[in-house]
């Protein structure tokens, strides 16, 4: 334990980023100069991070796998990785096909290509929802 109760623990940078852009003075701060547009963009970013660190964990099972059928990126980069849409051939592992638009975060190194399969997770939080998990290897 640090001086005056500051642990000196490092503190997950996606949660620390949340908490000054939502809660405390910092977020109050937050509300009065920065437009509720931008905080909501910044708040998506912050959720789009969350969701990538979840599938690069590994902790999420995959629940189901895609085929890309259209890739658009959309301008936006978090640390230099792309947030891109992906319209993906879904199928479950129960066999369910269907047709779902993504918005999600994809690693510069391995941006999907149309044809490619990819593989996807249960949003913990949001089950009716799925998340990227990356390209499978044929």
């Amino acid at each position: 334990m640090g001086w005056f109760g500051k642990k000196n623990k490092q503190e997950d940078a996606i949660a620390k980023a949340d908490k000054m852009m939502n809660k405390g003075l910092s977020g109050m701060m937050m509300k009065g100069f920065v437009s509720k547009e931008h905080r909501e963009l910044i708040n998506q970013s912050l959720d789009s991070a969350k969701q990538a660190q979840l599938a690069g964990s590994g902790s999420l099972p995959l629940t189901a796998t895609a085929t890309v059928i259209t890739i658009t990126d959309t301008g936006k980069l978090i640390n230099f990785d792309p947030i891109v849409v992906l319209v993906l051939d879904v199928t479950e592992t129960n066999g369910n096909q269907y047709q779902r638009t993504l918005e999600t975060l994809v690693s510069k190194m391995q941006i999907p290509r149309v044809g490619d399969r990819v593989g996807l997770g249960q949003n913990p939080a949001n089950p009716s929802e799925l998340i990227y998990m990356g390209l499978l290897s044929d």
